[in-house]
């Protein structure tokens, strides 16, 4: 109830969160009791019961609320089992919701911005646990915490399905993912990297396709099934997961997954299908289209009569509410088929364990589910168990449905009755289900029996299986480091997975935390290696520690002496070239002389580039000459020359390069390449006459040329004296570039600036009133008038480096295609004050170079010895060493001011554009620059 506040209650009044209770007291298929269990907590956002009482997420706290007598009134306060979960960032990226997992563990999810560092009140920072997005767990009787997965957006939806395989639902990147133990996923575009830097490639979505169309937009016209939104599900926002496993709808839809699609006003329906190692989501038609512009669907659940409880947060607004908040509409809607009996009133609780027993064959897992909690809370207080494990074990070994044995399986192994030697012998289980859950179980516990290691070994060499060998891929980070080994070259040479994608880094995340700790060990498994891309994240994870260890790479140069393989040689030096980007030197490996004479007939131009870019990192003279000559070599090909000046300036600052980059930027094709490296050196009189020719510049090489002015201090004069003298036009200066230049915080400068750009508006007060002033411009009269074909081009010019929209556009910030873009709040706020709301992965930074460059990013990834950010135009991977420091800052990456040049037409145009529903033709296309 009290969204979207944190911390304080709606309007001021004494109002919070609600924990209630519904009842259908008299069987008629509707709720007619309503008690509040609890209402004195702020901003709820997951509940579960069990255990004699009530879980609840309330960041920054995690509560168990007790109720060990069952009559729906707190025996007590309630208890704070954690704390440290993120509530800072807004109002929707937290952990939220819970269900029980077939372990007995309670899972949860967890949003990209409010990043949590958790732990009981008395933890102190080190020992805490970091979650940032993903999925979590936490054991209701050890009290432990588990990050199980990391990555994607905001996981709104989570459930498993009849053989536990565990799926969640997402927004943004993607809306089905296979949660597999230690997996580590792509993340919402912007948001950085994983929390581990040495992951390097994260895993994809499983499903097959996306709810929405961003190669054409119209996701509006979702509601409409004869539109191509309609057709692929309505929008790229979900909320709510459930697979279906109760007993009353129709046989096809049960192990299928729906989630409620929040833009689309509808329930989408996927099937899940084995394919590979995993599973893939196919798209089923829209199960359920409310036509309702007020429908926000949260969660689904099936109860125990077998129909779905559908909850629904009813407003005209969602996470990005800019209307108000409408606190009396929500809904529970009950969807059944046909004519269902009631449910004979059944307190679980008050059946034998025997009778919870046989609850395990029930058609409908409600009961199943709920079944195994109660005789995992009772297992825990009793000293004989003998009985029900009695008849556990014979539902296990006479059952001839798979199914039924699982769920025999967990909760045997839920109430504690399944020793390690038993379990090791179900890993020769004829069914593949069965050996997954004897491979997750044994690796649970602190110490993995030595028989099971030399089993997975086996089994990874011989399991015809690819999800068991998925698994063990992922049991390899439970294990010794030394443990790993035979069981990852087992797996490398099964060649049945080798262009499984997600396999094939399964298999680098069990192994990669063991690399540096058995060097010798990974560099054998990497001399067998069959893998490309494992071949080259080994070598990239051993080359990383090049200063402390540079015998590694000499190794690593010694397996490609050896070896005949051109691709290997390939994929070790590929690997080698990704830990050092962004070096300038490194030490060259004793054998590097050796490799070059032994490959020097090599007919690859490919392998031949490597050794050259590599050949400048390690210092080597000869290369270095040989690359300028061809720079400035009219005679040789543009491509050439191209590939010989970017190579110089990727890996050295040497000051005999300013000679070729004066001649360079006066070559068409080369003055991209030239004017970023101009911005490594002082040299005004260069930029000057670049500065004078600007016009005659092409489109590419003049935002180019602008960065690099832009960049350092004693170049921001002559901007400025060009723009005064019309030389370069003002509105090709950006509102990055002038936050950029105020950065400098010289007075000169400022004054100057505020001459040519004008005031910057930085007051709350301000920003509303230009907010309110242009709501008043952009009537809906006027935007129907505007030009949308000039509006794309206006988008083109100003957002589309960072965002993308109808499937163009960079990916810096987030896609646009889906977001509330009708929204005219939505739209301005975001454009007027975007730092009001900073995401996660979004601040930005300021970093000054030991060279006088000034830059302004993201940053992406963060080691000993580079440091990755994401400018407003590229990537750039720097040296440390070159870092004189580095200042965070609370403003957005996305600049304040981008509205301020333009006249009232182009503002309506670009808003016309932006809140469209369809794609435009693109404008008049400019030219382009490279070769």
């Amino acid at each position: 109830y009290n969204y979207p506040n944190h911390g304080t209650t709606p309007n001021g009044s004494d109002l919070n969160d609600r924990i209630l209770i519904f009842e259908d007291v008299d069987g008629d298929g509707q709720f007619d009791k309503r008690t509040v269990f609890y209402d004195k907590l702020n901003y709820v956002t997951g509940i579960e019961v069990g255990f004699g009482g009530a879980w609840v997420m309330s960041p920054p706290y995690f509560y168990f609320i007790p109720d060990h007598d069952g009559d729906d009134v707190p025996d007590g306060d309630p208890q704070v089992l954690l704390d440290g979960f993120g509530n800072h960032a807004n109002s929707h990226n937290l952990a939220n919701g819970f269900a029980w997992g077939p372990d007995g563990w309670l899972y949860g999810r967890h949003g990209i911005t409010d990043s949590s560092l958790v732990g009981t009140p008395e933890t102190v920072p080190a020992d805490r646990t970091l979650i940032h997005c993903g999925i979590w767990r936490y054991h209701p009787v050890s009290h432990k915490i588990e990050e199980v997965s990391s990555g994607t957006t905001n996981p709104w939806g989570f459930d498993y399905d009849e053989y536990g395989q565990m799926f969640f639902t997402n927004n943004v990147n993607g809306h089905l993912w296979h949660m597999i133990p230690g997996s580590h996923y792509i993340r919402m575009s912007g948001h950085g990297s994983d929390p581990n830097p040495y992951v390097y490639e994260l895993m994809t979505k499983c499903a097959d396709h996306d709810h929405w169309d961003s190669s054409s937009g119209k996701w509006t016209d979702s509601r409409d099934t004869s539109g191509i939104h309609g057709k692929l599900g309505g929008g790229h926002s979900h909320c709510g997961g459930m697979i279906y496993l109760g007993d009353s709808w129709p046989q096809k839809y049960r192990n299928s997954l729906f989630l409620c699609n929040t833009h689309g006003h509808r329930v989408n329906n996927d099937a899940l299908e084995r394919e590979g190692s995993g599973y893939v989501g196919t798209h089923r038609p829209d199960f359920l289209l409310t036509g309702s512009d007020w429908f926000r669907g949260t969660e689904l659940k099936y109860g125990p009569d077998g129909s779905v409880y559908l909850t629904d947060w009813a407003d005209l607004g969602e996470c990005h509410d800019h209307d108000g908040v409408h606190r009396t509409s929500g809904r529970i809607y009950k969807i059944s088929y046909g004519d269902v009996p009631q449910p004979e009133k059944l307190d679980l609780n008050q059946l034998s364990d025997s009778e919870l027993v046989m609850l395990q064959l029930h058609p409908n897992d409600w009961y199943v589910r709920h079944a195994r909690r109660i005789l995992m809370e009772r297992a825990g207080t009793v000293e004989n168990w003998s009985q029900p494990k009695a008849e556990l074990l014979k539902i296990y070994d006479t059952s001839k449905d798979v199914s039924r044995r699982l769920r025999a399986l967990w909760t045997l192994y839920c109430t504690n009755q399944l020793s390690d030697a038993w379990l090791v012998k179900q890993l020769s289980d004829p069914n593949e289900h069965v050996r997954i859950w004897a491979i997750r179980y044994l690796v649970e516990g602190d110490d993995v029996p030595e028989a099971a290691v030399k089993q997975f070994a086996q089994l990874a060499r011989t399991d015809s299986s690819g999800l068991v060998r998925l698994y063990l891929a992922s049991a390899m980070q439970s294990l010794a480091p030394q443990d790993c080994w035979e069981i990852a070259a087992a797996l490398d040479m099964n060649h049945q997975d080798t262009e499984d994608r997600n396999f094939t880094l399964m298999l680098w995340y069990g192994i990669e935390p063991a690399v540096m700790r058995e060097s010798q060990s990974a560099l054998k498994f990497l001399s067998h290696a069959t893998r490309p891309l494992v071949r080259q994240l080994v070598a990239r994870r051993l080359t990383e520690d090049i200063d402390q260890h540079p015998e590694y790479v000499a190794q690593l140069i010694q397996q490609a002496i050896d070896t005949k393989e051109t691709a290997k040689q390939q994929d070790l030096l590929a690997g080698i070239q990704a830990a050092l980007q962004g070096r300038l030197k490194a030490e060259a490996p004793e054998n590097w002389q050796a490799f070059k004479d032994a490959t020097a007939k090599t007919d690859s131009k490919e392998l031949q580039d490597q050794i050259t870019e590599l050949s400048v990192v390690f210092g080597d003279g000869q290369t270095m000459d040989a690359l300028k000559q061809i720079a400035v070599d009219t005679e040789q090909s543009m491509k050439s020359r191209y590939q010989a000046l970017e190579t110089l300036l990727s890996s050295s600052q040497d000051k005999d390069l300013l000679p070729i980059i004066q001649k360079s930027v006066y070559t068409t094709e080369l003055q991209p390449l030239a004017f970023r490296g101009l911005s490594r050196f002082y040299d005004p009189q260069t930029v000057q006459r670049m500065l004078g020719r600007y016009r005659n510049i092409k489109h590419d090489g003049r935002q180019i040329l602008l960065d690099t002015v832009c960049s350092r201090k004693e170049y921001v004069l002559l901007l400025l004296t060009a723009i005064d003298k019309k030389q370069v036009p003002q509105e090709d200066v950006s509102a990055f570039h002038v936050r950029q230049l105020r950065n400098f915080q010289d007075k000169e400068v400022v004054e100057k600036l505020n001459q040519v750009w004008g005031q910057a508006r930085e007051t709350p007060e301000k920003k509303r009133a230009q907010i309110e002033n242009y709501k008043a411009l952009l009537t809906a009269e006027r935007l129907a008038k505007a030009d949308r074909v000039q509006g794309r081009a206006l988008y083109e010019k100003t957002c589309a480096k960072c965002h993308r929209l109808f499937g163009n556009g960079g990916q810096i910030g987030p896609d646009l295609t889906g977001a509330n873009r009708t929204n005219m709040d939505y739209l301005l706020e975001n454009m007027v004050d975007p730092s009001a709301l900073i995401p996660k992965g979004y601040e930005m930074v300021v970093v000054a170079l030991t060279d006088g460059r000034v830059l302004n990013g993201n940053v992406v990834r963060k080691t000993d010895k580079q440091l990755t950010l994401q400018t407003q135009n590229e990537l750039l991977v720097l040296d440390r060493q070159q870092i004189d420091d580095m200042t965070a800052s609370n403003l957005s990456l996305m600049p304040e001011g981008q509205l301020d040049q333009l006249s009232e037409e182009q503002l309506a145009d670009l808003i016309a554009y932006l809140a469209g529903n369809t794609q435009v033709k693109p404008p008049v296309a400019s030219a382009t620059t490279g070769p």
